[in-house]
């Protein structure tokens, strides 16, 4: 599902006011007090303490991760902590060096069955880690601050130790699909029970993938979330590609039933997905149709190109509503910023979907100067 910006944006702030606020009120005024007794310079222990703090925390989340995977019946591809992992290959545990989709580390799982399999301590074992460290780290910091001055340096560099497991779990367990499936955006995912079947099915997918396997189908889900109608749509995409709309529109239509639980962005996404492939048929009677019916909200998503598939959309609404040249090239000028933004597990299928569209235009208009599109740009023979 595609990444939140602006919570990105936010995680990123909150975590800098958690350094900031625990800099200024708690650390600084422990040094201003203890300068002279303190055996190292100030900024080497707190340096310390970070490389410390950011060791340990990620060792207790993936740590926490690994346990709770074990426990919910998953098996452990690979568990990775600052790029040092270990990879489960052919049933031997391989050590090595590996990126990581997560802020410290990663621990790629799939379910063992997709019925009783549950991330539920995938999730909150490593908030019991953070509770235990948290514990330990405050016993350590009253004892010194008992001991008097003295130990000014452990205070300071535990307390930033703390700091780090802060933001690391601020992180963590923002509520958000940022740029990593945290724990939080996974216990809010998870929180509705028709998404916990349809997450490992796709944990299997992404599974055979890593491991070099067959992907296997993903199922249609009739109980629709904005979870499950994304799952979906990635049937639907695969379809079209392949060249049967009349097998993918059918699967959109539980997305608008009443008592569908998909939001509202969702279901204009679904409508937009919709109108664009009924234009691409021969017979453009029923896309011609539900364009009329689309509402003033409708219209100006599409308008303001707000996904690749609404500039695909607009690009043939330009061609066989409206017959405008100008504004279906003015689609085509803004398709390399929309492919930039486009959600990546779509990008290949909605590319092919718009060399369809510019396509269908340029053969429908044979007399327009159609744009042409940034790749066939690159194709272009050099004289």
């Amino acid at each position: 599902m595609k990444k939140n910006d602006f919570a990105t944006f936010i995680v990123y702030i909150g975590m800098f006011a958690i350094a900031l606020v625990v800099g200024l009120t708690v650390i600084k005024p422990i040094i201003d007090s203890d300068y002279a007794l303190l055996p190292l310079h100030p900024a080497i222990i707190m340096v310390l303490g970070l490389l410390a703090g950011v060791f340990l925390n990620a060792i207790m989340l993936e740590g926490g991760h690994l346990l709770g995977a074990k426990s919910g019946k998953y098996r452990v591809l690979r568990s990775t902590v600052l790029g040092f992992s270990i990879k489960d290959v052919d049933g031997k545990k391989k050590f090595g060096f590996s990126g990581f989709d997560g802020l410290v580390g990663e621990t790629k799982i799939a379910p063992r069955d997709v019925k009783e399999s549950t991330l539920t301590g995938f999730i909150f074992f490593p908030i019991l880690f953070l509770f235990l460290e948290f514990i330990g780290c405050m016993v350590g910091i009253v004892v010194c601050q008992n001991a008097g001055a003295t130990l000014s340096w452990l205070r300071v560099f535990l307390i930033t130790i703390l700091t780090v497991g802060g933001m690391i779990y601020f992180y963590d367990l923002f509520p958000a699909n940022i740029e990593s499936r945290t724990d939080g955006y996974l216990f809010v995912l998870l929180s509705k029970p028709a998404n916990k079947e349809a997450y490992n099915n796709l944990l299997l997918a992404e599974a055979a993938a890593y491991e070099g396997k067959p992907i296997p189908e993903t199922p249609i889900y009739t109980e629709i979330t904005d979870f499950t109608a994304y799952l979906n749509s990635l049937t639907v995409y695969r379809l079209l590609v392949d060249g049967k709309p009349q097998e993918a529109l059918p699967i959109l239509e539980p997305v608008f039933a009443e008592g569908s639980a998909s939001s509202a962005m969702v279901k204009l996404q679904s409508k937009t997905l919709k109108l664009a492939t009924l234009l691409e048929q021969d017979d453009k009677t029923k896309g011609k149709k539900l364009y009329e019916e689309l509402s003033d909200e409708e219209k100006k998503y599409i308008a303001n190109l707000s996904s690749l598939t609404a500039l695909r959309a607009y690009l043939l609404i330009a061609s066989f509503v409206e017959g405008s040249e100008s504004e279906a090239n003015y689609a085509i000028d803004k398709a390399e910023k929309a492919i930039k933004s486009c959600e990546p597990n779509i990008k290949e299928a909605e590319k092919s979907l718009l060399q369809l569209d510019v396509d269908i235009t340029r053969s429908a208009h044979p007399s327009w100067d159609v744009y042409r599109l940034p790749w066939e740009e690159k194709e272009e023979p050099k004289e």
